[in-house]
């Protein structure tokens, strides 16, 4: 069965859980890829994307200095050129759903580690020629992040630099769909921003 809106998912199980302390954010991300050589036929240029998404949390455990999160993101599809031995192709696209947990440690700067469960949509447009294709992947990716917050009464301001990569991926370029996978984010740098309650 394909989700056609996973992001949907998403919202249902953010709206869901228990009205507890959390964060609200938007998130700023540049993904980057990796080319691929097929022999004997020539080489994809990594295509790399950037775009704005939103993430929440809820903690689960609150020990004041450290806490426990579980968190939820959407980043909505972010498309760029796609090029093979130089000529642009059309373009490929990446976006994707996430659910994960994270552990902050809140001193005087914020440090923040978490793992994440995505379904990417992979997808590219060649044009009359080659027409639109898409491919859903699931995969883990660990993130890791460094910055601060305003600790204000009712809620703080926060801001933190991220990076984050995928803990498998896609190496065969046998069929076009394994090409899609292949040509996956390898790695992710953001800036995420929002309000802790």
């Amino acid at each position: 069965m394909k989700l056609r809106h996973p992001h949907l998912i998403l919202v249902l199980a953010m709206a869901v859980l228990p009205a507890r302390a959390g964060e609200l954010g938007l998130l700023y991300t540049k993904q980057y890829g990796k080319a691929q050589t097929v022999a004997s036929a020539g080489k994809y240029d990594a295509v790399d994307t950037a775009t704005v998404g939103i993430r929440g949390s809820w903690s689960v455990v609150d020990l004041k200095v450290a806490e426990l999160s579980f968190s939820g993101t959407y980043q909505p599809k972010a498309e760029q050129d796609f090029n093979f031995n130089g000529a642009k192709l059309g373009k490929y696209g990446v976006g994707y759903a996430a659910l994960g947990a994270q552990v902050d440690w809140k001193l005087l700067l914020n440090l923040n580690v978490g793992v994440e469960m995505r379904r990417e949509t992979l997808s590219w447009d060649l044009g009359a020629m080659g027409g639109k294709a898409d491919t859903t992947q699931t995969r883990p990716w660990v993130r890791a992040g460094i910055g601060f917050s305003i600790p204000l009464p009712v809620v703080s301001p926060f801001i933190r630099l991220e990076v984050a990569a995928p803990l498998s991926k896609e190496d065969r370029t046998s069929s076009p769909d394994s090409l899609r996978k292949a040509l996956a984010p390898q790695s992710q740098v953001g800036l995420y921003a929002g309000i802790r309650f």
